[in-house]
């Protein structure tokens, strides 16, 4: 039998079917550089723009860096650039070379409790303590109930622990929760009332998985979101524990030198660990991204999980972007979210646009930099020719003379002596005519535009940095004041309070001024005066006056430790909870002596004949002493550290 077809008609549909069948695929694979990102730039032009924008950063802004851009389950753009080390010349590998990951380590978190809430071994708005000791419970200040949504937006309460964020020595590491239970800050603001960026609040949320799911937080996150991903060059482990291997391959991480130029960054380690020590590649993260941006992503048994994670869970005002189950909004169309992070010595980026399925994954080996984690990501989502929003009728707009005034940012240390470091950064808001503030902070200044009622959007600044500060801000004013300035993203900007006003500021400041002066110099005025007596062979002074230079010496030695503290507060990022604490038992010490040592000088006086200049010195000493020390128990400098 012929095998052979012999009807040219036939061959001719079989030859159809058969192009049809083979160039189709191939031709769909294709589909993921068609059409332009949201900025509006052609996929087909992606590296061209991405290569035009970080040539003109790279070695200035950080030494390296690595780009990855995903669409649907697809890598479409990966790239290294400049040095993983400066000295070596080690180029940066997006698929090999390791980073710190930070906060974006925080993204991980939410991801494993919306694993367990699927799972209904969570539920969001359910109180915390149900998951953590008695202990725990007690700290707290506020009844009402901490949740997991409140973790998520930041919304917690807690103020940010004066301890370092980092420790130099893997030795100092204790388990999660030894680590939380020994250093819990201060709940100072009522659960979901303030946004106040917290490391701690997040590591709790990681202890509550390890208490649910019965593994430690690092194995948690390794057997259900790492290995499912393939995120084979990643570790969450606080020591890298897990794959040690990945150190051989570490970019080494930089900081910015005052003279110019980048200097090395010590290695270091994370004790509130799923709150930022989780590292790996570029790629790898990669792989978390395209898993967001899956709605049939391995990370959730259901797709409603994964919308409902991604979706809008908490903002101050429906016109703020903010919070989106830990992740934060982006202001661009599509719907954009993503989560930064900055550690010592690195910082990196991500953000998903699910309805584009587009994933932009941006890691640097250079701490606090903003030019290409952010400039990247704006590249490709902000969409610079949209025109700007429509401004409602001025008649309707608010007043904006009652915001004036000014502010610190929620986010710092309030309890502690620690306090102190938030005002030399006071943010001053004023009127800019009827409805419009300008805001000044740190050299910084910089207008907004009333667009909506008690929302005020970026107009502009002679510094680029300012826009970042201040995107857009939301007014909050309940009985007519003001209760904060929200950007729905990291801290709200808080009224100061009575007691910390411009007034009462300079009025501490002044005293602080005369007591520092006073007993940094009566001990050398002391000193030359007795020197003189000796010279003149002078009969010995009375038991009141070495009473009264005694206690001169005491507020003499109190002043030096205040100012010990103070320095070490703003330049010792390594100082531990124990030294804090000395130098408080220090201050206790010395106060209780020199009161002791007033209280008998007073007494010896009364029994003694002294000359008039002396008693009025004692009196001044005493009043002087007394005032310190009132100043320094209100700015905490007599409270223990928890």
């Amino acid at each position: 039998m012929n095998t052979r077809i012999r009807n040219p008609i036939f061959a001719f549909l079989i030859s159809i079917m058969l192009f049809i069948v083979f160039s189709v695929p191939a031709y769909a694979a294709d589909t993921t550089n068609i059409g332009k990102t949201p900025s509006g730039i052609p996929y087909d032009r992606l590296e061209q723009e991405i290569d035009g924008y970080v040539n003109s950063h790279i070695g200035k802004s950080t030494p390296g860096a690595a780009i990855v851009v995903t669409k649907g389950d697809k890598v479409i753009f990966s790239k290294g650039y400049g040095y993983a080390n400066i000295e070596k010349k080690t180029a940066v590998d997006p698929a090999s070379t390791v980073f710190a990951y930070g906060s974006i380590n925080k993204a991980f978190v939410w991801t494993s409790v919306m694993q367990l809430v699927e799972a209904g071994k969570m539920e969001l708005d359910q109180d915390i303590r149900a998951f953590f000791p008695e202990e725990f419970a007690k700290k707290l200040r506020y009844d009402k109930s901490i949740t997991m949504l409140d973790i998520m937006s930041h919304t917690a309460g807690y103020e940010q622990h004066p301890l370092s964020t980092f420790v130099p020595s893997a030795e100092s590491l204790t388990s999660l929760e030894e680590t939380l239970s020994s250093s819990q800050p201060e709940q100072i603001y009522e659960p979901g009332k303030v946004i106040a960026y917290s490391n701690y609040a997040t590591a709790l949320a990681g202890l509550a998985v390890e208490k649910v799911s019965g593994e430690s937080f690092a194995d948690y996150e390794m057997n259900h979101i790492l290995r499912p991903l393939g995120m084979n060059r990643s570790s969450g482990h606080p020591t890298l524990g897990d794959h040690p291997d990945l150190r051989e391959a570490e970019a080494t991480g930089y900081a910015v030198k005052q003279e110019g130029g980048f200097e090395e960054r010590a290695r270091y380690y994370v004790p509130l660990h799923p709150a930022g020590a989780m590292e790996g590649t570029a790629e790898d993260l990669a792989r978390f991204v395209m898993a967001l941006n899956d709605p049939d992503s391995p990370l959730f048994t259901r797709p409603e999980t994964l919308r409902s994670m991604l979706s809008r869970s908490y903002t101050p005002n429906g016109e703020i972007l903010s919070n989106a189950h830990g992740f934060w909004e982006y202001r661009a169309e599509p719907h954009v979210v993503g989560h930064s992070g900055n550690v010592k010595g690195f910082s990196g980026n991500f953000a998903v646009v699910p309805d584009e399925r587009l994933g932009i994954v941006v890691l640097t080996n250079m701490e606090i930099e903003q030019k290409l984690t952010s400039g990247i990501i704006d590249l490709l989502v902000q969409d610079k020719t949209k025109a700007p929003e429509i401004k409602v009728p001025a008649a309707d707009l608010s007043p904006s003379g009652r915001l004036a005034g000014y502010y610190v940012q929620s986010g710092g240390t309030y309890t502690t002596y620690h306090e102190l470091i938030n005002y030399l950064g006071l943010i001053k808001v004023e009127a800019k005519g009827e409805h419009d503030l300008t805001l000044s902070v740190m050299g910084l200044s910089g207008d907004l535009k009333q667009i909506s009622p008690n929302v005020y959007k970026f107009d502009k600044s002679d510094d680029p940095r300012f826009e970042r500060l201040a995107p857009i801000l939301y007014a909050e004013i309940s009985d007519g004041q003001v209760v904060r300035l929200s950007k729905g993203i990291a801290t709200d900007i808080l009224p100061v309070k009575g007691s910390r006003s411009i007034p009462a500021l300079m009025c501490y400041l002044v005293l602080a001024a005369i007591a520092v002066i006073f007993f940094m110099l009566a001990p050398l005025v002391i000193l030359i005066r007795w020197l003189l007596r000796k010279r003149k062979g002078s009969p010995p002074t009375l038991a009141t006056h070495r009473l009264l230079t005694a206690t001169i010496v005491c507020g003499t030695l109190l002043t030096i430790n205040i100012l010990y503290l103070l320095i070490n507060a703003l330049i010792n990022e390594n100082v531990t909870v124990g030294q804090m604490n000395f130098g408080v038992t220090l201050n206790w010490v010395l106060t209780i002596l020199a009161g002791t040592l007033m209280v008998l000088s007073f007494v010896k006086g009364k029994h003694q004949t002294e000359f008039k200049r002396i008693k009025r010195t004692r009196i001044g000493v005493a009043v002087l002493f007394s005032g310190f020390t009132l100043l320094l128990a209100n700015w905490h400098f007599f409270h223990f550290i928890p």
